[in-house]
């Protein structure tokens, strides 16, 4: 339902929307949607899809699988800093007009892999490619959900959170057939093109910035409730004065630390599972299962987040992962390894649900976009990172433990430190 409020002297009139008036129920809902077919439409940028791709490279373009792999790292890493440029823009010019020009420019990134030829052209178009899609069509989408839903953005988060489960069962499949029918450069074409024809309407249509803009108030609550009390107080920090709270580096390394061993993990699962005796059969399976209880971590997580302090979470999800990290050294039976990939499943979905979910509830709405910038550097940037010190230990020593057992510090470091850093308590003068 769409509930107008009176503007008052110091704020602008409420603007009028069609699109808006004619939904029945909260527009919030058809935000969620749309945010999250958003997320789901940025797959081909994903590692699960562009992995289907890496034989072609090799065989097409004469580079070995070891440099692709560098390629394709450094790529990523470079557009993780220019996202920064994304998030101001976002609070700058909104999340429409964003959505719009990102799956502009990414529909013809993409298409633009079918001209490489060689190793520069293919580091500087999937630099694109990486920027735009998996960095700057998921900041857009996240911070878009973000604006509409203060009270239930953990229950939302945690249904959003399904896109990225959605599209790895999508695009892997897509791009293969699409090679076989059509190679692989117009397969990246036709690609870009699905990309364009679905977001670039979606995006226009039904994108909208925050709900305070058309006289709403987030969550379809109305004027008077608790929550439209909560709001007239919202204290929103700009990025330079979050970054001078403890909270603010707590789940910065956090995000970037999950980040990291995540890609590192997936990366290298194949070769962690033989190394333990356990076949390739095994390994794939385990994908399968990871996949069906990230849902269970999504959605648990975004169940708590409504109910208990993130930092509390955040302690859970730590303590997770080392299990996993510990299981993956020990484990010499499929059932262990089961356990292993159900643990790795529910803490990556609880990862993604708390990353899109802290900033909004610490730092206000506001200048979500600059924030989401600067944080998604280490979240990106972890996962560029992330292959490189386990299979350097492999290649070392024969072994993944050593990496393994030095990296474990991180989170458990992080997870002590989450009892002792305290929420901040005001905006600094």
């Amino acid at each position: 339902m769409v509930v107008s409020t009176p503007p008052t002297s110091s704020a602008p009139p409420p603007r009028t929307s069609r699109v808006i008036g004619r939904f029945p129920f909260f527009y919030g809902w058809v935000i969620l949607a749309a945010g999250m077919l958003g997320i789901i439409m940025m797959g081909p940028s994903q590692t699960f899809t562009v992995s289907v791709f890496i034989d072609s490279f090799v065989a097409d373009l004469g580079i070995s699988r070891g440099n692709v792999s560098l390629l394709y790292g450094i790529a990523t890493l470079a557009g993780s800093f220019l996202l920064p440029i994304t998030g101001r823009m976002v609070d700058r010019y909104g999340n429409r007009l964003l959505m719009v020009i990102v799956v502009a420019a990414f529909g013809v990134s993409m298409s633009s892999l079918a001209l490489v030829n060689g190793p520069w052209s293919l580091l500087l178009i999937m630099l694109a490619v990486r920027f735009l899609g998996f960095g700057s069509m998921q900041l857009v989408s996240n911070n878009l959900i973000a604006q509409w839903f203060v009270r239930r953005r953990g229950f939302v988060m945690g249904i959003s959170g399904q896109s990225l489960a959605i599209s790895l069962l999508l695009f892997p499949a897509l791009a293969d057939f699409l090679i076989t029918q059509l190679g692989w450069r117009m397969a990246w074409v036709a690609l870009g093109a699905l990309t364009l024809l679905t977001m670039l309407p979606i995006g226009w249509l039904f994108f909208r910035d925050r709900p305070e803009l058309y006289g709403l108030l987030p969550d379809g609550d109305r004027a008077g409730s608790p929550l439209s009390a909560e709001l007239a107080g919202e204290v929103h920090w700009t990025l330079a004065e979050a970054r001078r709270t403890g909270i603010f580096w707590l789940f910065a390394a956090a995000i970037a630390v999950f980040s990291m061993i995540l890609a590192g993990m997936v990366f290298h699962q194949t070769s962690l599972f033989a190394v333990r005796g356990l076949d390739r059969s095994v390994a794939v399976f385990a994908f399968q299962v990871t996949a069906f209880t990230s849902i269970v971590g999504n959605l648990g997580t975004g169940y708590l987040l409504d109910r208990i302090s993130p930092r509390q979470v955040l302690a859970l999800q730590l303590a997770t992962l080392v299990a996993c990290m510990l299981l993956v050294q020990s484990m010499t039976a499929p059932w262990q390894a089961m356990l292993y990939a159900t643990l790795w499943g529910m803490t990556s979905g609880a990862f993604r649900v708390v990353d899109a979910t802290v900033w909004a509830k610490y730092f206000g709405r506001r200048h979500l976009g600059a924030i989401r910038g600067a944080t998604m550097i280490g979240t990106v940037g972890g996962a560029a990172l992330g292959p490189y010190p386990l299979g350097l230990s492999y290649d070392l020593t024969g072994s993944y433990a050593p990496a393994l057992t030095l990296l474990l510090v991180l989170p458990a470091a992080i997870a002590v430190l989450s009892f002792v850093v305290k929420r901040p308590a005001g905006k600094p003068a």
